[in-house]
């Protein structure tokens, strides 16, 4: 038990950034998949660029939760694995 909560709070320590390509929008996620923060470059603010930034949006949001789960996979693994987290009980 100790170990899944010492896990739980890394994570939420754990700040991924995620850039779209032209780097103009950037999400910043905890490695427990929370959003810290939404950063839109003002140049998206314009009705011409409604679908654009709604599909890089998507993109930047769905990389940083790829990211997250990658980070705590990693984590749980330097932990022992599941079974390390709950004490060997299943």
């Amino acid at each position: 038990k100790k170990q899944a909560t010492a896990l739980q709070k890394e994570l939420s320590q754990t700040i991924i950034e995620a850039t779209s390509p032209d780097e103009l929008i950037r999400v910043e996620i905890t490695a427990d998949q929370k959003i810290r923060s939404i950063l839109i470059d003002l140049s998206y603010m314009i009705p011409e660029k409604k679908e654009n930034l709604e599909l890089q949006l998507k993109n930047v949001i769905s990389s940083a939760l790829t990211q997250s789960q990658q980070v705590a996979a990693n984590k749980m693994r330097e932990m022992g694995g599941l079974e390390g987290l709950m004490g060997g009980l299943q």
